[in-house]
């Protein structure tokens, strides 16, 4: 999984460093060497990682001081987001220090180059009595570890049965109460600055209204929606979203654009719309549309590019045509598949729903190209194109995959899409389950352990999110798998919202063979992030949406 190494010559600076890709060579080299390993993550699309890498990484002392006393390792955190997972130490750039097994030891964000000096000194000359006391206790610190392992991630606290019984809604209504209780009413959005664009959040409300029919659901997904498409936190030129507000009245962006926020933008206002049919959203939808198919739009592939770079400067002028006379903001051209799945998933969607079946084509011809280019028969799906396939193993790729083949059927009615998601699903299973990796653990893992890993890194992971998405991809998928009156595949069986508060209710699946494997796999991943919600507040949305398309109303598919 050498996946990053091109990265480190092309965008990125700080070059009179000696920087290394990820790998088990950088490890046992600073086993070896006895030094700890210095791990920056990094972003091409990243304004403060553009400015450490022309200060700090480019200072002559702390590159001298880096490539004697470190192993340096870099990574791209699009093209690694297994390690930007495991040691991300709370945005980008991040540097940490590792030991050569691979725990982290330490870490930061941004550091100007004079406290990287001072800090880079401190550990380092800590670094071999740090090491001895680690090397003396190795046989108890590896006893207890795996004692950790047992009690953090054993059968006993994840046993939350879902039974066949309609699911326990307790988490839903708590995870909603936490989202009505963050939205800043006067502007928007949820907690204060900076804001981020809360997609689960946001659907979640959408859903809730849709289900109830209560105001004060809409007025919060209305008002929001509103608030991040009509402020400075939206491109008015060439559209599309930027990644935050900087400030809480989404006034101050920061100015890069990536493919996930805007396709979850166009699916959201999509769920939004079939809400409400406010002209206001269809307009938006189709702008940022406009912005991923023209700026992002790779026809070569085809996919759709990653990123598109910050400029502050450029995003200042406030006309088409000043803009033409300036260089854009460099697009990052490799084709990531979780996004593309997830940009193909929004395309379809709001294709159907806006009537606008180019769109839906449009989804449907990159997902053909994207899993005809990534799925290896052996291996499954790569994490990005560029030039070839790279990084297979990472679950939220076959996740985002798995929806968006599920929404081809959905909007084609063509079974072999069906047939790839149940495929995509079951090999994930096989792949995947917890219960392979971690005693007695429900859900799923994120990676499957690679032996070119250094030691800590194979230690298997959950993603909540993950775990979330799998389960509304799971239960969708059974209930399109279950034949209808017809005896024909299809969502026959599903409950419908035809209008706020109007919700037939879902029928129980026949769910024989592949569909009962899956149907137990959901129930898995929704044990694991009920056993878990409390610790994750907001960010729990995703898992709410799963109990509420369970148990309240199947019809209503959230954003994926």
């Amino acid at each position: 999984m050498n996946v990053g190494v091109q990265d480190i010559g092309g965008v990125h600076g700080g070059q009179q460093i000696a920087w290394r890709g990820w790998g088990s060579e950088p490890f046992d080299d600073a086993r070896t060497a006895a030094k700890p390993v210095l791990l920056s993550i990094s972003a091409s699309w990243c304004h403060w990682c553009h400015v450490m890498d022309r200060t700090t990484f480019s200072d002559r002392d702390v590159a001298a001081l880096v490539n004697e006393a470190y192993v340096p390792v870099r990574v791209d955190t699009d093209m690694r987001p297994d390690v930007n997972a495991r040691y991300n130490m709370g945005g980008w750039p991040t540097v940490a220090i590792l030991d050569h097994d691979g725990h982290a030891l330490a870490g930061a964000t941004y550091v100007p180059p004079d406290r990287m000096l001072e800090w880079l000194n401190r550990v380092s000359r800590a670094y071999p009595a740090l090491m001895n006391t680690r090397m003396d206790s190795d046989e108890a610190t590896s006893q207890d570890r795996e004692h950790d392992l047992d009690l953090g991630y054993s059968g006993q606290h994840d046993a939350v049965v879902i039974a066949d019984r309609q699911p326990d809604l307790d988490p839903y209504h708590d995870v909603l109460g936490d989202v009505m209780a963050s939205y800043d009413t006067v502007y928007g959005g949820f907690g204060d600055a900076p804001k981020f664009p809360m997609f689960d959040a946001i659907n979640l409300a959408i859903f809730a209204y849709r289900v109830s029919g209560d105001g004060s659901y809409r007025q919060v997904f209305a008002n929001t929606l509103h608030a991040m498409t009509s402020g400075g936190t939206y491109d008015k030129v060439e559209g599309g979203l930027f990644r935050y507000s900087t400030v809480r009245d989404w006034s101050v962006p920061h100015f890069e654009k990536m493919l996930l926020d805007n396709a979850l933008l166009v699916h959201t206002l999509a769920n939004a719309y079939q809400a409400v049919q406010n002209p206001e959203l269809k307009a938006a939808a189709h702008s940022t549309v406009r912005y991923i198919n023209s700026v992002l739009f790779q026809p070569n592939i085809p996919a759709w590019s990653g990123s598109q770079d910050a400029d502050e400067e450029y995003y200042a002028l406030p006309t088409a045509e000043e803009r033409a006379r300036r260089t854009p903001p460099r697009v990052d051209t490799r084709a990531y598949v979780d996004w593309n799945g997830r940009a193909s998933a929004a395309m379809i969607a709001a294709g159907r729903v806006f009537n606008e079946p180019e769109w839906t084509s449009r989804g449907v011809q990159i997902l053909r190209a994207i899993i005809h280019k990534c799925l290896d028969a052996e291996r499954g799906l790569a994490h990005l194109y560029d030039d070839r396939p790279q990084l297979f193993g990472l679950a939220h790729d076959t996740i985002s995959v798995g929806v968006a083949c599920l929404a081809a059927f959905e909007a084609t009615g063509d079974r072999s899409w069906l047939d790839l998601s149940s495929t995509l699903a079951q090999s994930l299973i096989a792949s995947h389950t917890a219960a392979r990796y971690i005693r007695g653990a429900m859900g799923l893992v994120s990676r499957i352990p690679d032996p070119d890993d250094p030691p800590a890194f194979r230690e298997p992971a959950r993603d909540y999110q993950e775990n979330s998405y799998a389960a509304i991809w799971f239960h969708r998928l059974v209930r399109a798998l279950s034949p209808g009156d017809d005896g024909a595949a299809g969502p026959r069986s599903q409950g419908v919202c035809t209008a706020p508060g109007v919700c037939s209710p879902p029928s129980p699946p026949n769910a024989p063979g592949e569909a009962s494997e899956i149907l137990s796999a959901a129930r898995s991943c929704l044990a694991y992030c009920r056993a878990h919600y409390e610790d994750h507040g907001l960010m729990a949305s995703a898992y709410a949406l799963a109990l509420g398309q369970l148990a309240l109303s199947p019809g209503c598919n959230p954003c994926q």
